[in-house]
């Protein structure tokens, strides 16, 4: 980890713990001894994170046991349709015609879910001053029923315990046993969004006002099935594998056509999607590593992309014809003279390889005059 990390870590870790307090239902946990070393906590953090996966529903359980009293309760939802139909009946119960919707364009929940066009439909009103408040949860502490809220207003603490219903949100793979964490968390995805240290509560729960907890799947438990990659729901969303990504960089957000984009898009969009949609993801990582590099947790993206295609192939998602043509340009790749062939050649190779969708739908970019021996064998002339 890079030294100019480590200091930012340090500095404002410590700049946290000493404006950080305690008062009832809202508790910033004061951990500074794991602080010492950015290696080490990342490494701590990852393998909480990894026991916390390996056990979910244990973990789920717990927490749920911890958070629901007459004040909290939960609702598992295993897609967006048992959410919009939660939210129905809340909205019944509680009589709303508004909704405050805080960081609707930001949040990618919200957008995964479309709770603003389910809201429209609903004919609820947004505004400042609603009914119900909705709120984006960040983390889940399985110890003390406690979540963690991250980007928050100054008056976000006086909107959550005076407000009358809260209606939060979050996945099942949000969750870690203990509640220590919740500062860590709070540096690292700071750090990773290149901002300022965002804001941060610790919500238990308030006597004042009645939350209601949506624990969302949405396909994710087809990643928990495959233990080789299940790593990848440690992740902690901060976005900055997405700065150094070739591939990214090239196409940005748009391709992909979903609310997840990037390196860790590559992983989970099969899986949360359908594997005719996205199989082709992660097939587009050059496997250079750079995302590895500047993961606060270091999780090992490249060992999943690979597991992933082993596995597309092992299990049939890709079909005869599609792994007839893998063979042939794994021939092809590994042919030092069929490499080495003039640009004609190697431009037949390439369009016997493409479907004629693939042509019409996309421009191919024009292969090199020269091959790269030579283009290598000159800049090595030039250097000398």
């Amino acid at each position: 980890m890079d030294n100019d990390f480590y200091i930012n870590f340090q500095e404002s870790s410590e700049a946290s713990i000493k404006k950080g307090d305690s008062q009832g239902n809202f508790a910033l946990k004061n951990c500074r001894e794991v602080f010492n070393d950015a290696d080490s906590i990342c490494a701590r953090l990852y393998n909480a994170r990894m026991r916390a996966i390996d056990s979910l529903d244990d973990e789920l359980n717990r927490f749920e046991m911890q958070f629901s009293n007459k004040h909290n309760s939960v609702y598992w939802a295993n897609d967006f349709n048992d959410v919009f139909e939660g939210l129905k009946k809340i909205f019944k119960s509680e009589k709303t015609k508004s909704v405050r919707l805080p960081n609707i364009n930001s949040s990618t929940i919200f957008r995964e879910l479309g709770i603003k066009y389910f809201l429209s439909d609903q004919k609820i009103e947004l505004r400042e001053d609603a009914d119900i408040q909705f709120f984006v949860v960040d983390m889940m502490f399985s110890d003390n029923g406690s979540m963690l809220m991250l980007n928050q207003t100054n008056t976000t603490l006086s909107k959550l315990s005076n407000s009358r219903t809260n209606v939060m949100f979050t996945t099942i793979d949000s969750i870690v046993g203990s509640s220590e964490w919740a500062e860590v968390i709070q540096q690292l995805t700071s750090y990773g969004k290149g901002c300022g240290m965002q804001d941060m509560i610790v919500f238990k729960g308030s006597p004042n006002c009645q939350n209601y907890l949506f624990i969302i799947d949405n396909q994710r438990t087809n990643i928990l099935s495959k233990k080789n990659i299940r790593k990848v729901m440690t992740c902690i969303d901060c976005g900055k594998c997405k700065d150094v990504c070739p591939v990214y960089q090239t196409i940005g957000d748009e391709p992909y056509n979903n609310v997840f984009t990037g390196p860790v898009a590559h992983i989970t969009l099969p899986f949360l999607e359908t594997f005719e949609s996205y199989m082709h993801l992660p097939y587009a990582c050059t496997l250079c590593g750079a995302c590895e590099s500047v993961c606060p947790i270091s999780l090992p993206i490249r060992d999943m992309i690979i597991d992933i295609r082993q596995s597309f192939l092992s299990d049939g998602v890709i079909d005869k014809k599609d792994r007839r043509k893998q063979n042939i340009l794994q021939k092809i790749l590994s042919n030092r003279s069929k490499m080495n062939s003039s640009k004609f050649i190697r431009g037949q190779h390439l369009s016997s390889l493409l479907s004629s969708d693939i042509k019409k739908s996309r421009v191919i970019p024009p292969l090199s005059q020269e091959t790269f021996n030579k283009l290598y064998k000159v800049s090595e002339n030039n250097e000398k």
